[in-house]
């Protein structure tokens, strides 16, 4: 196989797959994950959730710009970028940065069936407001490199369809959607 990119971000909504799809296939290509939520969690002492009610949106959209850079500089990486990164193009351009980018795409019915709306993830609460978050997002995600549809497949297919996309990317095919 030719040479991987540095790095491969996974993006799309929130219940997409992303953490699990990228645990896999980090495995898979001997990389290290990167979960963008979990490492400003870390960064910052509190939780998505508590920096969305003590500082607002606004805060924590450049916490995630800030991570972004950070993850720009390291290579052999999956990273899981936070359900909202993307549709920001100054992250957006950092997670772009050296590195092969694939929408998580799935249908609104399944993305409702995963989530809870148990107020651990602050934007899914409301179920109108995820439906228009996630038609405001979608123009955003398109700009990915590929997309893989994850409603009707397991972690491990949508990893394994991922390699397959780099491994013909890398082979100079064009085929980014599955």
């Amino acid at each position: 196989m030719a040479e991987r990119p540095a790095r491969i971000v996974l993006v799309g909504f929130m219940g997409a797959g992303k953490s699990a799809v990228g645990v896999r296939l980090a495995r898979r290509l001997g990389y290290r994950f990167e979960d963008m939520d979990r490492r400003i969690e870390e960064r910052t002492g509190r939780t998505i959730a508590a920096l969305f009610e003590e500082q607002g949106e606004e805060a924590f959209r450049e916490e995630e710009r800030r991570e972004a850079a950070a993850l720009a500089r390291l290579d052999r990486r999956v990273v899981a970028a936070g359900g909202g990164a993307f549709a920001r193009e100054p992250t957006r351009a950092l997670l772009r940065e050296g590195a092969f980018t694939v929408w998580l795409r799935c249908d609104l019915e399944t993305l409702l069936g995963r989530i809870p709306a148990d107020g651990t993830r602050p934007l899914a609460g409301n179920r109108d407001i995820m439906r228009a978050l996630l038609a405001e997002r979608e123009p955003s995600y398109r700009l990915a490199d590929a997309t893989v549809h994850t409603s009707g497949a397991t972690p491990r297919e949508v990893a394994e369809r991922i390699v397959d996309l780099i491994e013909k990317r890398a082979a100079g095919e064009s085929n980014t959607e599955r």
